[in-house]
């Protein structure tokens, strides 16, 4: 049987592409990826092959890509990325052999490709959330200051804003009062200034933020509910509206106040799992799709806040039949039996690499709990414990220079977010 052909896409320099690149190859699939220069990715023997990203014509070096690898199954490995392939899908006329593949492939590979475009759109995605018996904050689409007013005046605060087509924590706000959630929304609903984003790309070597700039129109904010709880995420495997495997984590630490783990703990909670259920039943998933939640706690309650439309850092995890994402996700394409890829992991919390190494490098986790650095690339492992990305330029490094020297603050750690524990806003 020939080997299975999957091309990962990605537009951000998270390290996901590469970790789920070794979890396919040790399956015995053809793995190629989609990615900018630099990229984790390009440090991975696994990779049999690297299509560029191109940050002006990204559909068209996403149709190369498609063309030249000619895959079973796309995956996307960041939001950019499933956004990318709705749109790509969206433009495909049908009026060929190679359309109709195409729309074949993208609907293999995701379901419904403009459920991708739908995750991003969080009053949308969380009122049909609700519709399916899903719990849910009370969300609103506020599309000027005084309909923000009001629905401050029907709300105790905080609550949070958030920017829809935003992803990595980014574009959130925890707002206390009135007059910063009005300062907040100003500052949220307009486009960032060209010359910002200039410099960011000159610093970080990053075209996005100077194409966000460039467009025209506003942004679409939401007011949620603020839920003291502790984040938790379940990712799925799934085909045709069927989950077939799946993972729920609990966060122990975060990158920061609205960012991404760094350390889980995996759990076992009925709510997630049947919210996940619904989801991907209601829009005919298929593919790797992870879904946020807050754990109340004041009861325990799971409270879905939003969805992943890719892979998420969880789903090369090695978690034994059931959870191990990339083994059900083979063995349902090829039909065959699900492949163990070695002995799980289990009963221990779990520190991301190199989320947790860059949160804290002191962090009791990386010696007492299971460390996920991926050994067997150790030039992957390299890149990892390099600077970040946009610190590695010539013009960033001579800024840096540049800058006056300040002591560094002592590093605060963040207190565990255990269930039951105090907890920090979401």
């Amino acid at each position: 049987m020939a080997p299975l052909r999957i091309l990962l896409t990605a537009t951000l320099r998270w390290p996901i592409a590469a970790r789920l690149a070794m979890a396919f190859a040790a399956l015995g699939c053809r793995v190629e990826v989609l990615c900018a220069r630099g990229h984790p990715a390009t440090h991975v023997r696994a990779v049999q092959r690297i299509h560029r990203a191109s940050a002006l014509r990204p559909a068209v070096s996403l149709r190369a890509a498609i063309d030249a690898a000619r895959p079973d199954l796309v995956i996307p490995c960041d939001d950019g990325a499933a956004v990318q392939l709705a749109e790509l899908h969206r433009h495909c006329r049908g009026l060929d052999a190679a359309d109709a593949a195409l729309d074949a492939l993208l609907r293999s590979s995701l379901g419904d490709p403009q459920a991708c475009q739908l995750a991003t759109a969080r009053g949308s995605l969380l009122r049909l959330a609700s519709a399916q018996g899903i719990r849910t904050p009370r969300t609103e689409v506020i599309s000027d200051a005084a309909e923000l007013a009001a629905a401050l005046s029907r709300r105790t605060l905080p609550a949070v804003l958030k920017i829809d087509s935003t992803w990595g924590g980014l574009g959130v706000a925890i707002v206390h009062e009135r007059a910063q959630a009005l300062r907040s929304f100003e500052r949220m609903s307009v486009h960032p200034p060209v010359a910002g984003s200039v410099a960011r790309l000159l610093l970080d070597r990053d075209l996005a933020p100077l194409l966000d700039a460039m467009q025209r129109g506003q942004r679409t904010v939401t007011l949620q509910d603020f839920i003291v709880g502790t984040p938790a995420n379940r990712a799925v495997a799934c085909r045709q509206g069927r989950v077939l495997a799946g993972t729920s984590v609990v966060a122990v630490h975060t990158q920061d106040r609205t960012g991404p783990a760094t350390v889980v703990r995996v759990i076992d909670n009925a709510e997630m799992t049947e919210a996940a259920r619904r989801i991907v039943a209601r829009l005919g998933l298929s593919g790797l799709w992870g879904l946020d939640f807050v754990l109340a706690s004041s009861t325990g309650a799971a409270c879905m806040i939003e969805m992943n439309p890719r892979a998420t850092p969880i789903c090369h995890l090695r978690l034994g039949p059931g959870h191990d994402l990339p083994a059900a996700l083979v063995a349902s394409w090829t039909g065959a039996a699900e492949v163990a890829r070695g002995p799980a992991l289990a009963g221990r919390a779990i520190a991301i690499f190199p989320g947790e190494w860059e949160r804290d490098p002191a962090s009791p986790h990386l010696r007492d709990d299971w460390h996920d650095i991926p050994w067997d690339e150790p030039d992957l492992v390299r890149d990892g414990i390099r600077r970040p990305w946009r610190e590695r330029g010539l013009i960033a490094r001579a800024w840096a220079a540049l800058r006056p020297r300040r002591a560094a603050a002592p590093v605060q750690p963040l207190e565990p977010l255990e269930p039951g524990a105090p907890a920090r806003p979401t």
